[in-house]
């Protein structure tokens, strides 16, 4: 049976960082890394251009954890400015999703069209899937504007040649960049990043838990030290935990007023 180094460590210099602590959790003679990506988008002052950093797959500071009255853990990777209110894409809108599925199992789009659904149901958000991808995954990628509007978020099944912080352990890179507007943050697009051959040799029930915890990083959530999440990061539970849950009811945007 195939083992698995321990975590890999993505992200900037330590330098761009926050210091952050690990968590590694053996699932059998697995030990694999749920990446987490987050995206921060800075727009210049005459909107000509963007810088988007990544940060690690790490685990949120323990003051940003919150809990549930059962032990249940949860955090989010932005919040609004000077507030513990978490940064969430509009509900107003459908947030807008094109699919590549070039190293996925059959039956792909059917596995994340019943994932967004369920990540509608649980968080209030609406997504519009759209039809294939026409852009490459990476994870230097710097959100564009399609039209009038920000590009649709990209879900790919790729592997770690195209996408080589996917190597080692790691089965998938998520999140999403956000754009602050008189104050107010929200998310405009993302990514959700998926080492296909990887999944494949693990099987279905573990690749569904890997594209939830991966979308759950889209809609904002960090990854938690809680045995019981599905957004801890290291495979193991396969369905989500009360924190879990407590988290993404909160990443409405407030509902559409």
């Amino acid at each position: 049976m195939t083992s698995y180094p321990g975590p890999v460590r993505l992200g900037p210099t330590p330098a761009q960082r926050r210091a952050r602590r690990r968590a590694a959790v053996a699932v059998g003679f697995f030990l694999v890394a749920l990446g987490a990506v987050m995206g921060k988008i800075l727009l210049d002052p005459e909107g000509t251009g963007v810088v988007v950093t990544w940060d690690p797959s790490s685990v949120a500071d323990p003051e940003d954890i919150r809990t549930t009255p059962d032990g249940g853990q949860y955090a989010f990777l932005v919040t609004q400015p000077d507030s513990d209110e978490p940064v969430t894409y509009d509900a107003c809108e459908p947030v807008r999703v094109v699919l590549d599925d070039r190293t996925g199992p059959p039956g792909t789009e059917a596995l994340v069209t019943d994932a967004l659904a369920e990540m509608s149901e649980l968080t209030g958000l609406a997504f519009d899937l759209r039809g294939a991808a026409t852009r490459s995954p990476t994870a230097d990628w710097q959100p564009a504007r399609d039209g009038d509007v920000w590009e649709p978020v990209l879900i790919a099944w790729t592997d770690d040649e195209e996408v080589p912080e996917l190597s080692g352990n790691v089965l998938g890179l998520g999140g999403s960049a956000w754009a602050d507007e008189d104050g107010d943050r929200r998310y405009i697009t993302g990514q959700v990043l998926l080492d296909g051959p990887q999944l494949t040799s693990l099987g279905p029930e573990q690749t569904r838990a890997t594209l939830l915890h991966e979308l759950g990083h889209l809609v904002g959530l960090d990854h938690v030290e809680d045995d019981d999440a599905l957004m801890q990061p290291a495979a193991g539970p396969t369905e989500w935990g009360s924190g879990d849950l407590a988290g993404l009811a909160q990443l409405d945007g407030g509902g559409c007023t």
